[in-house]
């Protein structure tokens, strides 16, 4: 008997793209404005131009350009004080290569260097210093801040692709609110956490292709840049415990580690006490700007008490640790509890959430760390849209505040500056609830609502069946 040639009935076909403006309420009634949902086109049917990944690219660097565009006063004036606050187009880029002793030419770690930062991004500071003039003048601010920028648009289209390869491709129209989210374009160019970000998401990446030596090296790497990453390998870690898919989990974190380490030890046993000086600026610091630790001190410059300082240093680093231990347990116990295991990001995004609202100090740049993961986890316009208003409003509020500092007459009282932080952190703490409430209900979920996917970031995680189980009464 003859083998038949199959028709063309009898070859799969791939599953259609899903346009949020197809299943997002709030993204078909926003459609209207460009004239309704989108069409057969946008799917895997049109040409390359119009996909997902291309427009997202595109969108992106827009994004980062408009960014760059918020600097421009600074730019032209230099990032000077209170000029720069006022202006809101602060940024760590410049000053921190003139205030730190990088202008003189020194290495990252050298004596009179003052960076306080974690091995790969000291390194990465110091290189960029190395393009441009060494002089503490305008040029020379503006030369590194443009050096730096044309890194940080690099490393912003490297989370998109990265992102974009974690929706299952049937979502990677999400991939859109990453896109032109104005986190991105308000502190992208903030500081260099957006390459530690680009790090890690495409660790996430690599771990969703199942390639867990390569997601290994890239996590480490992004941990001696900033050190939230470790988040995301203890993420790994609970999931593998949830499902009893240990092989893979076990050889991303020794890789991590030993990444981490190779980065590490020689700058520590070159310079202990400048490799340590990263760590021990978190013991030594008070409630920093965005915190919720800072609010008994904006209660007292309110009430017009003197020399209003708040909580002390030593108070502060044990609530803030204390309250990491115990928001990392109950995200354990809500892991091994779920009733159906939860997706690979959103756990990340709730350890990750916790740590930003619960910790010493929560600056703008630092809901660079929550973009991919939120995008991930929580792919709902209505919900980014609500913590992007809050976010906006607090970038516009916290410069305004700091700009009061030195003059008064254009302050921005303290209370209102405390309310506009509260509804920043109301807003990541809506996030975490949308999180919680599709864990329970995964049929609320959008993407595991979608036909076919089950956790398309979760590599060996998805599609696994539960190995432990707690159940809380």
């Amino acid at each position: 008997m003859s083998a038949q040639t199959p028709g063309p009935a009898d070859v799969p076909v791939p599953a259609p793209s899903v346009a949020p403006t197809r299943v997002d309420p709030l993204a078909r009634a926003g459609s209207e404005v460009l004239g309704g949902p989108a069409g057969r086109r946008l799917g895997g049917d049109g040409p390359w131009w119009v996909r997902a990944l291309p427009v997202s690219v595109l969108l992106a660097a827009v994004a980062v350009a408009l960014g760059a565009v918020t600097k421009h006063h600074c730019r032209a004036q230099g990032w000077n004080s209170p000029d720069q606050f006022v202006h809101a187009c602060y940024s760590d880029l410049p000053v921190v290569y003139t205030s730190s002793g990088l202008a003189s030419g020194l290495g990252p770690y050298a004596d009179g260097v003052s960076l306080d930062q974690p091995p790969v991004t000291a390194a990465l500071a110091w290189l960029v210093a190395r393009l441009v003039p060494h002089e503490v003048t305008v040029a020379a601010q503006r030369a590194y801040f443009d050096v730096a920028s044309v890194l940080l648009l690099l490393a912003a289209l490297t989370v998109v692709v990265a992102v974009w390869s974690m929706t299952g491709r049937r979502r990677g129209w999400d991939t859109v609110l990453l896109a032109v989210s104005p986190v991105l374009v308000l502190t992208g160019l903030l500081s260099f956490d957006l390459v530690a970000v680009a790090l890690a998401t495409a660790g996430l990446a690599c771990w969703a292709r199942r390639r867990p030596v390569a997601a290994g090296v890239l996590l480490g790497v992004a941990v001696a840049a900033r050190t939230y990453p470790v988040l995301l390998l203890v993420a790994i870690v609970l999931l593998a415990v949830r499902s009893g898919r240990r092989r893979a989990a076990g050889v991303t974190v020794a890789v991590a580690a030993g990444a981490w380490a190779a980065l590490n030890v020689p700058f520590a046993l070159a310079d202990a006490d400048a490799w340590a000086g990263f760590a021990g600026a978190f013991f030594a610091q008070r409630a920093g700007y965005g915190s919720l630790w800072v609010l008994p001190q904006l209660v007292q410059q309110a009430v017009g008490a003197s020399g209003a300082t708040g909580l002390p240093g030593g108070a502060v680093v044990v609530l803030t640790l204390g309250a990491w231990v115990v928001w990392t347990l109950l995200v354990a116990v809500f892991v091994l509890w779920a009733p159906r295991r939860p997706r690979l990001v959103q756990v990340a995004f709730l350890l990750v959430a916790g740590c930003c609202v619960l910790g010493a100090a929560f600056p703008p740049q630092a809901s660079l760390w929550l973009l991919p993961l939120a995008v991930l986890a929580v792919p709902r316009w209505r919900d980014h849209l609500i913590w992007w208003a809050a976010e906006a409003a607090y970038f516009g509020a916290v410069w305004a505040y700091i700009a009061g500092q030195a003059n008064t007459d254009r302050a921005l009282p303290p209370e209102l500056y405390a309310l506009v932080l509260l509804a920043r952190l109301a807003a990541v703490a809506w996030l975490v609830v949308q999180v919680v409430r599709d864990v329970r209900h995964p049929a609320d979920d959008p993407v595991r609502a979608t036909r076919g996917l089950d956790d398309p970031s979760g590599g060996d995680f998805d599609r696994a069946p539960d190995a432990l189980v707690v159940r809380v009464a």
